[in-house]
C-alpha cells in the first residue's frame, strides 16, 4: 500500500526533478544537448569554465531525513558540487538482490542534490575504501569460487559487471548529458596502494574497467580515476597537500587532462584504541586550496566535507561508529566554525573564477615567499603565500597536517580579499558552538533499566556446528552478525598455570572456562596486522604497501590461564569481529583472503586443541532483542555480568521534537557492545581510551539520528563486559 504521504512526496520531487532539469540545467550548463568536456585547465559545461568546489558527503553514513539539510547548507556555504561514493553492499544486500529504497535511495539523493543546484561527483567504485565494511564490497563476494579481488579474475569481474549495469539504471538518466546533475564519474579507486600486488593483470582490469564503464554509457561525462589509474580517464590526487613534484607527475602521465584534488583531508580518521587526530587548522585547510589553485588545479574535494556516521555494522575493522573527521560540516550536520571560514573563501574564489581558469599565470619566488599572478584583459590578481614543502622523513604527522600555510589573496587595487589568517581571526571572534544538554523526560522519572543475560553456549538449544578443527567465522556468519562461540572441552594434566595460543584470529576475543571469563584479548590492536596466513613457499608473498610489513603475528593471541586444576575443563571463546578491513594492507593479502574468527587452531600448553562447536551469532540477535520483540526473560538488573543485554524507554517531550534538536547517546559507563534505538543500530560502542597521552576515550558519545526519534522511544544495548548503562543519558543539541 501507498501511503498518501508517501505519494505526495514522491509527487514533490518529481515535480522539482521535472523544474531541475529544465532550469538548473540550462543555469550551470547541463542540457542534454551540450555534454561535459574538459580540457587542461578545467571541467567545462557548455563550454563554460567550472571551478569545482566539492564536497564528500556519503549518503549512507546519514539518514535521508537529513539529506535536505546537509544539501541547503552546503551550498549556502559556497560548494558547487557534491562528491559521493556508491556503496556496493549497501544496495546488493545479498548476491543478486538489490535496494536502491529509503535510507539507499541514490536516486532521490542525486535529485535532491540537483534540486539544490549542486553538481554531482559520482565515485561509483566498485573498491571504494573510505573506512567502510570491506571497502564496499558484499561480503558475499569473498566466497565466490575462484576468485581474486580487485584484478583481472572472472569471477570478480562478472559480479562487477552486473552490479554497474544494475547501477546504471540509477545513473544513466541523472548524467550531465541527459539533463541530470552528473558531471564526472569515477571508477575504481586508489589503486596504486595494491598495483605491485597484481602486476600486469591489475593493469588489465583498470583498462577492462574504464571500458566497461565507457560501455555501460557512464562516459558520456568524464571519467575519472585516482591515485593509480588506466589511460582514457582524468587522473586525480588526494592528500593534505599536493606538492609540485605530484602534480608534475600527473602533468606528465596524462596530458590534456584538468588538475582535480579528489580528497582534500580535513583531519584523520578514528579507530578503536587509536590516535584521536584534532580537527586541522582551517588556514591550513585554505592554504591548500589556494597553493593548488595556483598550480593550476581547478577543482577541489573535502574529504569529507560531512562525515557522518557508521550506522549498525557498517565501518570498517577498528574504526569508530563516528566518521565526524572535524569536516566543516560535523557528525550532526551543524556548520562548523571551519565551514563559515572556508564558505568566505568559496565566495571569493567563484567571483574570480573566470580570472582563475582563464587568465594568463606567472609565478615569482623569493626566499621562502612565493607569488602568482593571475591576468585577464584588465583584470588582475595575486596569491602571496609560503612555499610548499613535502614532509621530512619522520616529521610528525599532526604538525604536517597543519604546516604554516600563511596566505592572502589581492586585488590589481592592492585590496586583500581573503587571508588565511585574517579569515581565521574573524571567525574564531564571531562562532559560538551551541552546547550539549540532558534531554529532559517528558514525565521526569529516571530512566528503568531491564536486563537480559545472554545465554553461555553450554546453555543454548542450537546444537551448532561440529568440527575437529575451529571453522573460519564468516564462513559461518556470512558477516550478519560480529558475534560467533567456539567451544570444546579439554582436559588439562596437571594443577598449574595454562597457556592457549590462537595463531591466527581475528578480531577480539573473550575466554571462559567453565562459565567464568578468564582473560580478553590483548590491546592495542592495530589497523594493518600484518599477515592474515602463514608464509607459503611456494607461493611467495608479494609486498604491495609499506603498511603491510609494519607487524609480525599480528593475528596471535595469547591467553596465560589462572591455576587449574587437573581434569576437564570447559572452554568458549566468543570471537566478536570489530569490521570487516577496507583493503589488501591491512592483511598483507588480496581482500578475499579477510578471515574472522579462528583458521588456523588453537593450542593449550603448545598442543592442539581438537573437537570443536561453532554458534553463530547471539540468542538475542535471533529473537531480535533489539527490535522490541516481546520477551518473557526481561528482569531488573543485578551487579553487572559479561554479555548483558539492556533496555529502556525514554519519554520525549512533543516540544522537543518540533524543534529542530540533533540527538546524541553519552554511553558513559559503558564497556563495548551494540546499541539500538527504536530498532536502528545506532552501532559498535567501545568506550576503550585513545593511545593520546590525554587519556580520552576514542569514542564516547554516539549519534541519534532525530527522524529515529518518537515520544516513547525504546533503547536497547547488548553490553559484552560486566559494565552497566545506568549513567548513559541521551543529550540534544538545537
Amino acid at each position: 500500500m501507498i501511503h498518501r504521504r508517501d505519494f505526495v512526496k514522491a509527487s514533490a520531487a518529481a515535480a522539482l526533478c521535472s523544474l531541475a532539469r529544465s532550469g538548473y540545467a540550462q543555469e550551470i550548463g547541463l542540457a542534454p544537448q551540450r555534454p561535459v568536456s574538459f580540457d587542461e585547465r578545467s571541467v567545462l559545461l557548455n563550454g563554460r569554465r567550472m571551478l569545482l568546489a566539492c564536497g564528500e558527503i556519503h549518503y549512507p553514513r546519514s539518514t535521508r531525513a537529513m539529506w535536505p539539510t546537509l544539501l541547503e547548507r552546503s551550498k549556502s556555504l559556497g560548494l558547487n558540487s557534491v562528491a559521493t561514493y556508491v556503496f556496493w553492499n549497501v544496495h546488493e544486500t545479498s548476491r543478486g538482490v538489490y535496494d536502491f529504497s529509503g535510507d539507499r535511495d541514490l536516486g532521490h539523493y542525486l535529485d535532491l542534490c540537483q534540486h539544490n543546484g549542486l553538481a554531482v561527483f559520482l565515485r561509483v567504485g566498485p573498491y571504494i575504501c573510505a573506512e567502510w565494511n570491506y571497502g564496499g564490497y558484499p561480503p558475499y563476494l569473498r566466497d565466490e569460487p575462484g576468485i581474486v579481488i580487485r584484478t583481472m579474475s572472472k569471477p570478480y569481474t562478472d559480479r562487477v559487471q552486473a552490479f554497474l549495469e544494475r547501477l546504471a539504471e540509477v545513473v544513466r538518466p541523472r548524467l550531465a548529458s541527459n539533463g541530470g546533475p552528473i558531471i564526472l564519474v569515477q571508477v575504481e579507486n586508489e589503486y596504486a596502494n595494491v598495483a605491485k600486488r597484481y602486476g600486469d593483470a591489475g593493469q588489465e582490469y583498470l583498462r577492462w574497467i574504464v571500458e566497461l564503464a565507457q560501455r555501460l554509457g557512464y562516459a558520456s561525462v568524464p571519467t575519472t580515476t585516482c591515485e593509480g589509474g588506466a589511460q582514457g580517464a582524468i587522473e586525480t590526487s588526494n592528500g593534505f597537500i599536493i606538492p609540485p613534484e605530484r602534480i608534475a607527475k600527473v602533468r606528465q602521465s596524462h596530458p590534456g587532462t584538468p588538475l582535480l584534488w579528489t580528497e582534500l583531508y580535513p583531519s584523520w580518521y578514528r579507530v578503536w584504541g587509536g590516535r584521536n587526530t584534532p580537527g586541522r587548522d582551517v588556514r591550513s585547510i585554505a592554504g591548500g586550496v589556494l597553493d593548488f589553485i595556483s598550480r593550476g588545479g581547478s577543482g577541489f574535494n573535502y574529504y569529507p566535507w560531512h562525515g557522518g556516521s557508521n550506522f549498525g555494522r557498517t565501518s570498517m575493522y577498528l574504526q569508530t561508529t563516528s566518521y565526524d573527521y572535524s569536516a566543516p560540516l560535523d557528525e550532526f550536520g551543524a556548520i562548523t566554525a571551519s565551514g563559515v571560514c572556508l564558505g568566505r573563501l568559496h565566495a571569493v574564489l567563484h567571483e574570480h573564477t573566470s580570472l582563475l581558469l582563464e587568465g594568463d599565470r606567472s609565478e615569482n619566488t623569493a626566499g621562502s615567499q612565493r607569488t602568482t599572478t593571475w591576468r585577464l584583459g584588465q583584470d588582475e590578481l595575486h596569491l602571496v603565500q609560503n612555499e610548499v614543502q613535502e614532509p621530512s622523513p619522520g616529521q610528525d604527522f599532526i604538525a604536517f597536517m597543519n604546516w604554516n600555510a600563511q596566505a592572502s589573496l589581492v586585488n590589481a587595487k592592492g585590496e586583500t580579499l581573503f587571508d588565511t589568517n585574517a579569515a581565521h581571526e574573524a571567525v574564531a571572534r564571531s562562532f559560538v558552538a551551541s552546547t550539549w544538554k540532558p534531554v529532559t523526560q517528558a514525565h521526569a522519572e529516571p530512566l528503568q533499566w531491564l536486563s537480559f543475560d545472554e545465554p553461555m553456549p553450554a546453555d543454548r538449544p542450537d546444537a551448532g556446528i561440529v568440527s575437529l578443527e575451529p571453522v573460519e567465522q564468516l564462513s559461518l556468519t556470512k558477516d550478519a552478525t560480529d558475534y560467533c562461540w567456539f567451544s570444546t572441552v579439554v582436559q588439562v594434566d596437571d594443577d598449574g598455570p595454562q597457556e592457549i595460543l590462537i595463531p591466527y584470529g581475528a578480531d577480539f576475543f573473550y575466554l571462559f572456562v567453565d562459565d567464568r571469563l578468564v582473560a580478553t584479548s590483548r590491546l592495542p590492536l592495530s589497523e594493518d596486522r600484518g599477515a592474515i596466513t602463514p608464509d607459503d613457499p611456494a607461493h611467495p608473498r608479494v609486498v604491495a604497501n609499506v603498511s603491510e610489513v609494519g607487524h609480525e603475528h599480528g593475528f596471535q593471541h595469547r591467553f596465560t590461564l589462572p591455576t587449574l586444576t587437573a581434569g576437564a575443563h570447559r572452554i568458549d571463546l566468543l570471537s566478536t569481529a570489530l569490521g570487516m578491513i577496507k583493503g589488501d594492507w591491512q592483511i598483507a593479502s588480496p581482500m578475499n583472503f579477510e578471515r574472522k574468527g579462528i583458521w588456523q587452531g588453537v593450542f593449550l600448553n603448545g598442543t592442539p586443541v581438537r573437537n570443536w562447536t561453532m554458534r553463530s551469532g547471539l540468542i538475542g540477535e535471533k529473537q531480535n532483542l533489539y527490535a522490541g520483540q516481546p520477551h518473557p526473560r526481561w528482569n531488573s538488573p543485578n551487579q553487572p555480568r559479561p554479555l548483558r543485554w539492556y533496555k529502556t524507554e525514554i519519554r520525549i517531550p512533543a516540544d522537543v521534537l518540533k524543534t529542530n534538536a540533533v540527538f546524541r547517546l553519552d554511553a558513559a559507563g559503558l564497556g563495548k557492545g551494540m546499541i539500538w534505538v527504536n530498532g536502528n543500530a545506532v552501532g559498535r560502542h567501545w568506550l576503550i581510551a585513545a593511545s593520546n597521552p590525554s587519556g580520552a576515550l576514542s569514542q564516547r558519545y554516539y549519534h541519534v539520528p532525530a527522524g529515529w526519534l518518537r515520544a516513547s522511544n525504546r533503547i536497547v544495548i547488548f553490553e559484552e563486559q560486566a559494565a552497566s548503562p545506568s549513567s548513559a543519558q541521551l543529550e540534544m543539541r538545537t
